[in-house]
C-alpha cells in the first residue's frame, strides 16, 4: 500500500515537473516570437519615423527650392491676375510669395551692390500684399487707380471736348490723346483717306473715321502738332520753339519736350526699383502706361497695368500720308492696337552733315511687344504720330 502511495507521489511529483517544464519550454518558446515581433514592429515604426522626417525634410527642401525657383522666374505681367477685389485670393502678394531679403539679393547681382535703403521696407511689402490696392480694373468714370490709391480724375475742355487728366510725380498729363483738328498742316484720324479712298482706307465722312479719332485721337506730322509752318518739317525751326511748346495743345497746356517725358520715364523706372517689380513682376515703363485694354495680344505681347491711369492705347500710325502718296504703296496706314507713337516738341539736328540736316524730332513710343518706353528721332514731315499734352 505504501508502495503504491509513493509511486502515486512519485508520479504527482513527477507530473508537476513536467508541467513546470512544459509551462518553461512554452514560454521560451512563445514569448521570444512576440518580444522579436514587437521589436520588429518598434523598429520599423522608428524607421518608418525616420524615413518621414527625412522624407518631410527632403520635400521640405524641394518645396523651398520650387518656392525660390518660382519666385525668380515666374513674371507676373498679367494684369488679370491681380484684380484688387478684397478676397485674400487676389491679393498682389501673399506673405508665403514675398521673397525674404537673402533671396532678392541672390536674384541679381546688381542689386548686392544696391544700398540697404533699396530694400523695401515692410510697409512697403504690406502695401503689396494687401487686398486693398486697387488696379487699374477698379478705375470708373470719376476715378483712376495711381500708385495703388484711388484718386479723382481731372478734366480739360479744349474745343467742345473733355479730355481726362492725370497727376503723375509733379506732373499733370491729359489722360487720351489729343483728338484736335487744326486750321492748318497735316493730321488724320486712323485709316482716313481723301479725295476717293481705297481698300482699307475709308472716306472722310465714314462714320468709322470718326469713332477712329474719338478711340484712338488723331495723327499729326511735327509742324502741324509744333502749330507751326509746314518748311518746319524740312529745317531747324529751333527759333520759332519757345518754352512753353504749346503746339495744338489748349491754353495753359503744351507739347513735352525730352525733358519732361524723360522726367516721366525715371520716376517710374525709380518706383520700379523701389518696389521690386522689375523683379517680382517683370514690369517696364511701357508696361505701367499701357492701358490693360485696346491692345493686340499674342504669344508674345506684352500686358499694360495702367499704374497711373496713362491708359496709352495702340494708337497706330500714318507713313507719306498725303493724298498722292496713300494712292500708292509708298503711304500706308500702319499698327492700330500695336504701336502708339507720340512726337515730342525737341528737334533733332544732324550737325555732322553739311548743311545741317533738321529734318528729324525725337519721339517716344510704346508696343505690345515690348515692356519699354523708347525715345527715337523720325522724319518730322513723313510720319503722323498722336500727341499727348502736359500742363504748363
Amino acid at each position: 500500500m505504501s508502495i503504491s502511495i509513493h509511486k502515486f507521489l512519485l508520479i504527482l511529483l513527477t507530473l508537476g515537473i513536467g508541467v513546470q517544464t512544459f509551462t518553461f519550454v512554452s514560454c521560451t518558446l512563445h514569448f521570444p516570437e512576440e518580444i522579436v515581433a514587437g521589436a520588429a514592429s518598434s523598429s520599423s515604426e522608428e524607421n518608418s519615423s525616420s524615413s518621414n522626417i527625412e522624407g518631410s525634410i527632403s520635400s521640405s527642401s524641394k518645396q523651398n527650392e520650387s518656392s525660390s525657383s518660382s519666385s525668380e522666374e515666374n513674371q507676373y505681367s498679367s494684369s488679370s491676375d491681380f484684380d484688387g477685389n478684397s478676397s485674400s485670393d487676389n491679393a498682389l502678394l501673399s506673405s508665403s510669395d514675398i521673397p525674404s531679403s537673402s533671396s532678392r539679393v541672390s536674384s541679381s547681382s546688381s542689386r548686392v551692390s544696391s544700398s540697404s535703403s533699396n530694400i523695401p521696407s515692410s510697409s512697403s511689402i504690406a502695401l503689396l500684399s494687401s487686398s486693398s490696392v486697387c488696379t487699374a480694373k477698379d478705375n470708373t468714370q470719376t476715378k483712376y487707380c495711381s500708385g495703388g490709391v484711388m484718386k479723382e480724375y481731372g478734366v480739360v475742355s479744349y474745343e467742345g471736348q473733355e479730355y481726362k487728366t492725370v497727376v503723375i510725380n509733379k506732373q499733370t498729363w491729359m489722360a487720351a490723346n489729343l483728338n484736335y483738328k487744326p486750321s492748318s498742316g497735316q493730321s488724320r484720324c486712323y485709316a482716313e483717306h481723301k479725295p476717293q479712298p481705297e481698300p482699307p482706307w475709308l472716306a472722310p465722312n465714314d462714320p468709322k473715321v470718326k469713332a477712329n479719332c474719338d478711340k484712338y485721337g488723331r495723327l499729326y506730322d511735327w509742324s502741324a502738332a509744333m502749330n507751326l509752318p509746314a518748311s518746319c518739317n524740312n529745317s531747324s525751326c529751333a527759333s520759332q520753339v519757345k518754352k512753353p511748346h504749346q503746339g495744338v495743345c489748349p491754353s495753359g497746356w503744351h507739347l513735352p519736350d525730352t525733358l519732361e517725358w524723360n522726367a516721366l520715364r525715371k520716376f517710374i523706372e525709380d518706383e520700379i526699383f523701389e518696389k521690386w517689380e522689375d523683379v517680382d513682376f517683370g514690369w517696364d515703363v511701357g508696361t505701367k502706361l499701357k492701358a490693360i485694354t485696346g491692345w493686340k495680344e499674342t504669344s508674345t505681347s506684352d500686358k499694360g497695368v495702367d499704374s497711373y491711369g496713362f491708359g496709352a492705347i495702340g494708337s497706330g500710325y500714318c507713313v507719306s500720308c498725303d493724298d498722292n502718296s496713300l494712292t500708292s504703296a509708298a503711304g500706308f496706314y500702319s499698327s492700330a492696337e500695336v504701336e502708339a507713337h507720340w512726337w515730342t516738341a525737341t528737334e533733332y539736328v544732324n550737325k555732322n552733315v553739311t548743311p545741317n540736316d533738321a529734318t528729324k524730332a525725337y519721339k517716344n513710343n510704346i508696343t505690345n511687344v515690348a515692356k519699354v518706353m523708347a525715345q527715337k528721332t523720325e522724319k518730322k514731315g513723313e510720319y503722323l504720330y498722336s500727341v499727348r499734352c502736359v500742363k504748363n
